[in-house]
């Protein structure tokens, strides 16, 4: 079955196939530390308009070299610039997350600590992926290929 997307049919199968490339992709993308990325400066990076830039993203700790997360979204601008910054627990979801790995962050007692935290040791990478499915499914087969599911990444049903 093909799923349509604009004027470009893809199967299962041709995302599957795709799904190494796309890592390879993803890997060496370039990396821009957190505390430099605001909506406005991931615009200029991937487009001359103002349409949401579909993607997805993978965080790592540039300090230990530790890959943490991936995300996706259909507005990496927004997702990026705008909740990694947020203190708010609803929006902050990885700043959060930090708060409550006490074993590892001791020092992270609030939200603004572990935001902080992530300006001074966290850098993203970022792709395009504009078909909603493909996105979907490489952000499992990336977060499962670079170990990212068992903290950050959780694919669990509730």
């Amino acid at each position: 079955m093909k799923y349509e997307y604009g004027s470009v049919l893809l199967s299962f199968e041709d995302i599957y196939e795709s799904l190494p490339k796309r890592l390879d992709e993803l890997i060496s993308a370039p990396k821009y530390e957190i505390k430099n990325l605001t909506e406005g400066t991931i615009k200029k990076l991937f487009g001359k308009d103002n349409s949401p830039i579909e993607g997805v993203f993978l965080i790592t700790n540039h300090t230990d070299k530790k890959m943490l997360y991936v995300g996706r979204s259909r507005n990496l601008a927004t997702r990026i610039g705008v909740d990694l910054r947020a203190t708010s627990r609803e929006q902050a979801t990885i700043s959060y997350k930090l708060t409550t790995l006490t074993d590892d962050y001791p020092d992270l007692e609030t939200i603004r600590d572990a935001r902080e935290f992530m300006y001074k040791h966290y850098s993203v990478q970022m792709i395009k992926v504009p078909n909603e499915n493909e996105r979907a499914i490489f952000q499992i087969y990336a977060a499962m290929k670079l170990d990212t599911i068992n903290v950050f990444n959780s694919f669990r049903e509730t």
